[in-house]
């Protein structure tokens, strides 16, 4: 698992030079989610919810959403028209320690550059996937 509370968190994997001229591809699609439910909770100081409508009610006006992909709940920051709510003209406006653990898995690859394709890797740990179990056991566990 990626982002956990046990582990320390990934190292903030941006390449400078790329993600300036890139201009955030990656949060321009949508926004990347948080994988560990505990982790998620402890950034935002939430208390352990009984049920996603609890988690809704708990971070309405926060700029934060939960994301149903696949029948399950997902937190992600908001989108906009733009992509993510926290894109902002200098990069994210999170810091690297409140980022969604996909964002911090992300590596970014120098021929995003080349061809306007977003050709940058996500491990199998920070994978929507890895997140869909992750939560699925969370909210199973209420």
């Amino acid at each position: 698992m990626i982002c956990t509370m046990t582990d320390t968190l990934p190292t903030n994997n941006t390449d400078p030079r790329i993600c300036r001229q890139c201009r955030g591809r990656c949060c321009q699609g949508h926004a990347g989610i948080w994988v560990d439910p505990r982790r998620f909770l402890t950034i935002f100081g939430l208390p352990l919810p009984a049920s996603p409508a609890d988690l809704r009610m708990q971070i309405a006006g926060s700029h934060l959403e939960l994301r149903e992909i696949d029948g399950v709940p997902l937190p992600a920051p908001q989108q906009t028209d733009d992509g993510c709510m926290f894109l902002g003209d200098h990069g994210c406006r999170l810091s690297p320690a409140q980022r969604p653990c996909q964002c911090l898995a992300l590596t970014p690859v120098l021929e995003t550059l080349l061809d306007d394709t977003i050709h940058c890797t996500l491990p199998a740990a920070g994978s929507t996937l890895t997140a869909l179990r992750n939560w699925r056991r969370f909210w199973d566990e209420r």
